[in-house]
């Protein structure tokens, strides 16, 4: 019996091979959100089937007794944050809707565990990271597609389903993509997972050095014509990537590109809150001291106001789970006067939806992630530390602007994490072997 498989008890492990089998394609299917699949008035995309298959596998592999299923530490931040959701779904102002969303949320608080419990090995692993950046290489060529019909084919009907408004930013002659997910954002977020999974694939000898290089580029490239604040963590994890490639032979260089990275990020806070157009939907204007500029609130910032407004009208569990955080009429700058109800910041949707106890499992979680970060990082373990560091970035700092909490990659990117610090525990990686 191979070491995959040494949690089974029997000899027959055809189905426990199957359950990881089919989680290979699921996590490759992550990369491709649109178009999406009408059921039931529900919109799902094809790994949602993927997983109904994959939960059935390893059902059936349990019932088997092929496959024990293990335990980690933050399993209890997970349930801890599931049971608060469950709470402020079971006081809802419309039980209803909570309860379907509670379903999405068993759903991605369940993708996690599932890969801890069959991601056992380094073959385990480098297979579902593998997998997972075929799907990046193929939204990073989806790209190069878009940007060519940009200026070969500017009117047809393939660009215009890779590409998206202009949302905040002025109307002009340029792209903003969301290639092969719902919006630009996302796919971002997503990117910005992508480069960590790179860098750890490149540094294990997973991929040889020209493909993770072309592979990186093409990564950065997608993600910079998502023109999202997102942007902000993918230069923050790009800093932080150099820095910690070039800390031992170019210390000066490594120390710029990380102050660098912060810098952006940092800047890119106060750009997404604020707007030099001064829309008629904005309740207020504020002049920059010592200038001339006026600037408007640009719509998150109204958002993340009448987020807090609503937070306070239900301090302690919330809204419930599912329900519109805000409503917020914007005018963007391209006329169009948009209704949004989603607020914008992971914090402050949970906030609202599932009050103070929602919000404090959620920072209870990212805290022990915190914890692992600095613990793998004393002991030079490469991969848990690269995956801690950018998991944080892609819901935390990310998160300040966008609501990601809902991101299935980053939940099976957290599942990664967790196997990673059982798999490669005490190893320093080639992070100490290659400088």
């Amino acid at each position: 019996m191979s070491r995959g498989i040494e949690e089974a008890a029997g000899g027959d492990v055809a189905i426990l091979r199957l359950s990881k089998a089919i989680l290979l394609p699921f996590v490759f299917s992550l990369g491709f959100m649109q178009p999406p699949i009408e059921l039931l008035g529900f919109k799902a995309i094809p790994g949602d089937f993927i997983y109904l298959a994959l939960v059935a596998s390893i059902g059936l592999a349990i019932a088997r007794d092929q496959l024990r299923p293990r335990w980690h530490p933050v399993f209890g931040a997970l349930i801890l944050y599931g049971g608060a959701l469950a709470l402020s779904a079971l006081f809802s102002s419309d039980p209803w809707r909570s309860a379907v969303k509670m379903l999405t949320q068993a759903y991605l608080l369940s993708l996690p565990i599932i890969v801890v419990w069959l991601v056992r090995t380094e073959r385990d692993f480098r297979g579902l990271v593998i997998s997972w950046l075929l799907a990046t290489a193929l939204v990073g060529m989806s790209c190069l597609l878009a940007l060519t019909l940009f200026f070969a084919a500017p009117h047809s009907a393939l660009l215009q389903f890779m590409t998206s408004d202009f949302g905040t930013l002025p109307p002009g002659d340029y792209p903003r993509l969301r290639l092969t997910f719902m919006n630009m954002n996302l796919l971002c977020n997503y990117l910005t997972a992508s480069l960590g999974l790179v860098f750890i694939a490149w540094r294990m000898h997973w991929l040889g050095e020209p493909q993770a290089l072309a592979l990186f580029i093409l990564t950065i490239l997608a993600a910079t014509f998502t023109i999202s604040p997102g942007l902000g963590g993918v230069a923050l994890l790009a800093g932080w990537l150099l820095w910690l490639s070039l800390r031992q032979q170019h210390a000066r260089t490594a120390v710029v590109a990380r102050a660098a990275g912060l810098v952006a990020a940092i800047l890119v806070i106060p750009a997404m809150a604020v707007t030099p157009i001064l829309h008629p939907t904005a309740p207020f204007r504020f002049r920059v001291p010592g200038t001339d500029i006026i600037l408007a609130p640009a719509g998150r910032l109204l958002t993340w106001l009448d987020a807090c407004r609503n937070f306070v009208s239900h301090p302690l569990i919330g809204r419930g789970i599912g329900n519109d955080a805000v409503s917020v009429r914007y005018q963007n700058p391209s006329g169009f006067v948009e209704h949004l109800t989603d607020a914008h910041n992971t914090f402050l949707n949970i906030a609202v939806q599932a009050g103070l106890i929602g919000l404090g499992a959620l920072c209870v979680l990212l805290w022990q992630l915190l914890v692992i970060f600095r613990r793998e990082q004393r002991s030079n373990a490469l991969v848990p530390t690269v995956l801690a560091f950018s998991f944080l970035d892609a819901l935390a700092y990310e998160g300040l602007g966008g609501s990601f909490e809902d991101a299935r990659h980053l939940w099976v990117l957290l599942g990664l994490l967790l196997a990673g610090t059982m798999i490669f525990k005490g190893q320093a990686g080639e992070a100490s072997r290659r400088g």
